[in-house]
């Protein structure tokens, strides 16, 4: 299992929605620079409303983003892995 980062309280205003997004540009930035492979972000406040905005973030990072829906009705967003790591073929050098 990956280690947790904690992160630095974020300056985004008192805007729940701007908080959440922030944490989902904190998640891409954090994969897209190859500090984590995958963060999963849980206990967002309005995960819904920044998933369009956080989708088109984490495309122009070429990060994978997924919101998944739990069995009680919460919701997860995943950022990674980073599609550019991905996308290099397998190699081996004879």
């Amino acid at each position: 299992m990956d280690a947790i980062t904690f992160l630095q309280p974020s300056d985004a205003g008192h805007d729940v929605v701007e908080h959440d997004l922030a944490e989902v540009d904190a998640a891409i930035g954090l994969v897209a620079r190859g500090l984590a492979s995958r963060v999963r972000l849980v206990g967002l406040h309005r995960p819904e409303a920044v998933a369009p905005t956080g989708l088109a973030h984490a495309q122009e990072a070429r990060v994978r983003f997924s919101l998944d829906r739990g069995a009680g009705g919460a919701v997860a967003l995943t950022l990674g892995p980073n599609l550019l790591v991905a996308e290099v073929p397998f190699r081996r050098e004879v």
